[in-house]
């Protein structure tokens, strides 16, 4: 299927207006265009460039003697990965124990004066990587990791929840590494135009995978081995992560996750361990299933 070239300003499918690439809706005839980081990612430069540098992994990979390895990950990242976003027990519990709750971003959370912003340094670095990334719709990402567990970044939250495919598919696009990491091993600032081939939506996640881990391939790896190499974490310092972000439009509520996790290896407070507890029982009572 053709993918629609998206410039900086596109026209709406219904009405043929104007239709700028932050916008979901058109302005004329309230179309749902789709979710704008998704758009972005179906761009023909985007998807050209992301075929390239896929095929160009994967070669490599042949050339090494790891075609079966490139193979077998392409295909369980098409088949087993999802999305897992990292909380802390709190929210988990506030998402679970009320049903009008909604998981939302920092800058959402901030805009309604519902929490304090960050020390002056990283709350200017939050607001430098996402306005670089997404400009004004920015204020509408949530994010997480792709993973082929129940667990993301250990970094990130006392709780993993994995989220059901069928309610973000088509709202989550994913970048090679986390926000942070992209912009500042890419040297990005304002203005500049962001490299095509580093971001992918949903159908084409292991085809962002691979290229990105195709040079650490090596003859004999199994899942155990792809399972390290797809999020890689220290447990106690973000800036060592590394990991495929995904990068939800707008939040989600209780409904939207699949399992419930604690963060392995991680020592929770009394009060996260009651918080945990309490999420936990409203997550079985109303259906979920934990190991």
């Amino acid at each position: 299927m053709a993918s629609p070239v998206l410039s900086s300003q596109d026209t709406c499918s219904v009405c043929g207006a104007p239709l700028e690439a932050t916008m979901r809706h058109c302005p004329t005839c309230r179309t749902d265009a789709g979710a704008p980081n998704v758009r972005r990612c179906r761009t023909d430069e985007n998807l050209k460039a992301l075929a390239a540098r896929f095929d160009d992994a994967q070669a490599r990979a042949s050339a090494s003697g790891c075609a079966k390895e490139f193979s077998d990950l392409a295909d369980m990242v098409e088949n087993k990965s999802g999305v897992v976003v990292a909380m802390p027990a709190q929210v988990a519990m506030a998402l679970f124990q009320d049903p009008n709750s909604l998981y939302t971003n920092y800058e959402q959370l901030v805009g309604a004066n519902v929490r304090k912003p960050a020390d002056f340094d990283n709350d200017r670095q939050r607001c430098g990587t996402v306005g670089v990334l997404f400009g004004s719709y920015a204020k509408h990402i949530a994010y997480g990791a792709l993973s082929l567990t129940e667990e993301g970044s250990p970094t990130y939250g006392d709780v993993h929840c994995r989220l059901r495919s069928v309610t973000i598919d088509k709202r989550t696009s994913f970048l090679v590494t986390n926000s942070y990491r992209f912009v500042r091993d890419y040297s990005i600032v304002a203005g500049d135009k962001l490299p095509a081939g580093y971001m992918a939506c949903w159908n084409h996640r292991h085809s962002l995978v691979l290229a990105k881990l195709a040079d650490r391939l090596s003859t004999g790896q199994t899942e155990s081995d792809w399972l390290v190499l797809l999020i890689q974490s220290d447990g106690k310092d973000r800036q060592n992560d590394d990991f495929v972000e995904a990068q939800i439009y707008e939040g989600f509520d209780r409904n939207a996750i699949e399992s419930m996790v604690a963060t392995t290896g991680k020592i929770l407070k009394k009060a996260d361990k009651m918080f945990f507890k309490l999420a936990i029982s409203e997550f079985k009572r109303l259906g979920g299933t934990t190991k």
